[in-house]
């Protein structure tokens, strides 16, 4: 009776502590991860699967590659040979190895194409992060313009909710018609409309965001930093030419030319066919022993070849040519790129100034209205030009940072710090 109460006791307890740790688990606050420009390369590294998945990528060619170079092993091979002709039984056993033979230039020319290609697949790597980074960082850029637009267009409504109510007394006191109340309100629902199409841009561009990163949807991330005055220190054409030249794409595309070159050497060295030996013991019936040595080559022993060689020079060719027209291709594009860039500079230099600090302007607009030196439409029509103007404003400063990031992209190098 004593047992069972106690054992009764301990289950009581047990459930008990399980519904504590189901109560913590319930209610533990969801993580809290602050982001700015400078952390996420090391997030990516913490959390990204995409980020990781580039290192599975290169461990697959790499293996591959070096199983592709690998030298065979011998083989052992066992042979019985029965024969009855009624009267009189006979029979052989073989037991003997095998092993493929080259000459040794053929085996240096593989491993030299080998460790080319996997040069070339670690260039290939570092172009696929650069490029990941750079769309990356402009989602998280274009993020935090999108909230600081927002937090504009709220404080624009949050003058059209001040003047309302405003409104509102004075037309209660006779002094106004309702018209500008209704005016009023009109105004408020497209500010508003603006803002929750902006805060549903905004919510998609997380939510992607957040599933690059590798962060689950519980997980709570605080976007610091402000591009909306930033500027950045952008090398002359001449330099990033060079940088450009000196990037990982360029590398990896001058490493497949060194790779076609080899696959040349190799087809070349491959002229020889392979011999193979083989030797081993050999018994027949009971009585006899002794071994046996024998060669194999295939027929015709020398056909040069000349296909593998002829198709290896092609690939050369073609690696040569792709290498030309890309240094062409961006070089041209950068050109055009930086050329955009300053133009896009200059616009964003054209911007009002009273943008960056509204208060001062909308405390006139308001005092003007007020006074009775501008109506209701005009205050509502300024309101609505502001709004017009952020749009453009941050819609520029979009479009500058994604140029910047595609300039990243393409040399691996970046140029945006806080």
């Amino acid at each position: 009776m004593n047992d069972a109460s106690s054992l009764s006791t301990k289950c009581v307890a047990v459930l008990s502590s399980l519904f504590i740790l189901g109560l913590c688990a319930t209610t533990s606050p969801a993580q809290v991860v602050e982001v700015d420009i400078n952390k996420i390369r090391q997030l990516s590294e913490q959390y990204s699967p995409q980020w990781q998945q580039f290192d599975n990528r290169l461990t697959y060619s790499v293996r591959g590659e070096q199983a592709a170079a690998a030298r065979l092993n011998p083989s052992i091979a066992y042979d019985l040979e029965f024969l009855d002709s009624g009267f009189d039984t006979e029979y052989e056993h073989y037991l003997y190895l095998q092993k493929e033979i080259r000459l040794p230039g053929h085996y240096r020319n593989l491993r030299e194409r080998r460790d080319s290609r996997i040069m070339q697949a670690e260039f290939e790597m570092e172009n696929s992060r650069a490029e990941w980074m750079a769309a990356t960082r402009l989602g998280f850029i274009r993020i935090l313009l999108n909230k600081h637009e927002i937090e504009r267009l709220d404080i624009l409504k949050g003058n059209i909710d001040q003047l309302s109510e405003a409104s509102l007394r004075r037309a209660d006191e006779g002094e106004t018609a309702g018209l500008d109340d209704q005016l009023l309100q009109m105004s408020r629902y497209t500010l508003q409309a603006r803002i929750e199409e902006k805060q549903l841009e905004t919510n998609r561009l997380i939510a992607l965001w957040k599933n690059r990163m590798g962060f689950d949807t519980e997980t709570e991330v605080r976007f610091s930093g402000d591009f909306t005055g930033l500027r950045i220190s952008l090398p002359n054409s001449a330099d990033v030419i060079a940088l450009l030249d000196d990037s990982p794409q360029a590398r990896a595309e001058r490493q497949a030319v060194q790779s076609a070159s080899l696959e040349t050497a190799f087809a070349q060295s491959s002229r020889l066919p392979s011999v193979e030996l083989s030797a081993g013991y050999k018994q027949l019936n009971s009585s006899w022993h002794g071994f046996l040595v024998g060669i194999a080559f295939p027929i015709p022993l020398l056909n040069s070849n000349r296909d593998a060689i002829l198709q290896a020079r092609a690939l050369e060719t073609i690696e040569q040519m792709e290498l030309t027209l890309a240094q062409l291709e961006r070089n041209q594009n950068t050109l055009q790129l930086m050329a955009a860039l300053r133009a896009y500079e200059e616009k964003l230099d054209q911007a009002p100034e009273y943008l960056n600090n509204p208060d001062q302007f909308m405390d006139r607009l308001l005092i003007s209205y007020r006074d009775g030196a501008i109506s209701i439409n005009d205050f509502l029509n300024s309101l609505g030009l502001m709004a017009d103007a952020y749009q453009t404003k941050y819609s520029r400063l979009s479009g500058y940072y994604s140029m910047i990031l595609e300039l990243e992209a393409m040399t691996g190098r970046e140029f945006i710090t806080p």
